[in-house]
């Protein structure tokens, strides 16, 4: 099975992990381990000096720090048009109003120009998202401009980032992580909020600190997933994985990616949890071999730009997804799924035309590029091995052929 968003990062470690810890219900909500992974965390991609704070979701993270923010209601935030409707809620739940910002058309990021047409003296958030893990082009002219007009910024590296960018350098910004199942690193649910300052850390510690616990239930519902995907990955081919898959998700086996009531604009309390000291143990499992998984997703990323580009030059980046643009996404979803190939376009934008952009506050034709480009998305997984990506390659030419 080739999947861009089922279960990436999920292994026969990782399920024989939550095999056993299913049996240890006293490590599932707190436990030591939390203190390690921020250190390992600081260690490996960030400085000493920083503040981590843990969360059950990405847009739970988020939702925090505005509010720690206590930013007046009607406040602008400078978004850019390719973020995901989840990043989106709570911003509204807080009374804010987003502004969104186009993007540019070589790496999807957030164009500078258009940030310094929208900008108005009302705005004082700016969230930069990082698309796909790339550093966005005009990152260095934005966090300037957004120095001189003293807006607070938010850089979103929930999928993915240059592993060097906050390492080595001191950075002015605060982090939004995710480690969600299509994340980077991934305990199926998860994010964080990563600061400098000592005046916000110490906000950010005691929410964290007094934030309810995810119900056991979820944590069973993250658990079937680690063992569950493992199984259906494999057995996918010969239809038991199909039918275990639609099993779990008829029976609520498995967390959703999105629920009802945020597709209907309406923030959801669900995963607004602390993080689980469970999720602690599976993210640590994954830290583990994250070098071998960031060099495969580097080659898998050369592989594709050389391939499947017209500059047939190779990305030197480990993306989490590559953004590979076709006339007709959908067309070629169902020509490739009687391969056993599934793919998936960038459907928790407000490109997707069943997103009730009213409820977001986006006016069509405010970002054109956003609006031309998104909906031509497929994402390319880059977990998979050379061979699987390969077969990927040349199925994919050949649908590009047929929609000539």
């Amino acid at each position: 099975m080739i999947s861009s968003e089922f279960a990436p990062n999920e292994t026969n470690e990782d399920a024989n992990l939550a095999l056993r810890l299913l049996f240890q219900p006293w490590k599932w909500r707190r436990g030591k381990e939390t203190n390690n992974l921020k250190r390992r965390l600081k260690s490996r991609f960030f400085s000493s000096d920083t503040h981590i704070s843990l969360f059950l979701s990405a847009r739970g993270a988020l939702y925090q720090y505005i509010k720690t923010l206590a930013l007046p209601p009607g406040t602008k935030v400078l978004v850019s048009g390719f973020t995901p409707i989840t990043c989106i809620l709570p911003i509204l739940e807080h009374e804010l109003q987003p502004v969104y910002v186009d993007i540019n058309k070589e790496d999807l990021s957030m164009n500078v120009n258009d940030l310094k047409a929208k900008y108005n003296s009302d705005s004082k958030l700016l969230i930069l998202k990082h698309p796909h893990g790339a550093t966005p082009k005009d990152r260095k002219d934005i966090l300037a401009f957004a120095k001189d007009k003293k807006l607070t910024v938010i850089e979103d590296v929930s999928q993915g980032f240059d592993l060097n960018l906050f390492k080595q350098k001191r950075f002015t910004s605060t982090l939004l992580l995710s480690f969600s199942r299509t994340a980077f690193i991934s305990s199926v649910l998860g994010g964080a909020i990563v600061i400098r300052g000592k005046n916000n850390a110490e906000l950010m510690r005691d929410v964290e600190k007094n934030i309810p616990n995810a119900s056991f239930w979820l944590i069973l519902q993250i658990i079937f997933y680690k063992i569950g995907s493992v199984i259906i990955k494999k057995t996918y081919p010969i239809y038991f994985g199909k039918l275990l898959h639609f099993v779990m998700k008829h029976f609520n086996l498995i967390p959703t990616t999105i629920t009802k009531n945020e597709r209907k604009g309406q923030f959801d309390p669900l995963y607004l949890k602390r993080y689980p000291n469970i999720c602690v143990i599976f993210l640590m499992k994954q830290l583990d071999r994250f070098n071998d998984v960031s060099a495969k997703r580097k080659r898998i990323t050369a592989l594709y730009s050389k391939q499947l580009t017209d500059t047939k030059s190779q990305l030197k980046i480990a993306l989490t997804y590559f953004p590979f643009f076709i006339h007709s996404p959908v067309q070629a979803i169902k020509s490739l799924k009687q391969f056993n190939i599934t793919l998936r376009t960038e459907f928790n934008t407000l490109q997707n035309e069943q997103i009730n952009h009213h409820v977001f506050g986006y006016k069509m034709k405010n970002c054109p590029v956003c609006e031309n480009q998104i909906p031509h998305i497929l994402k390319l997984p880059t977990t998979i091995s050379k061979r699987d990506s390969q077969k990927l390659i040349t199925r994919l030419k050949k649908v590009v052929s047929s929609q000539k």
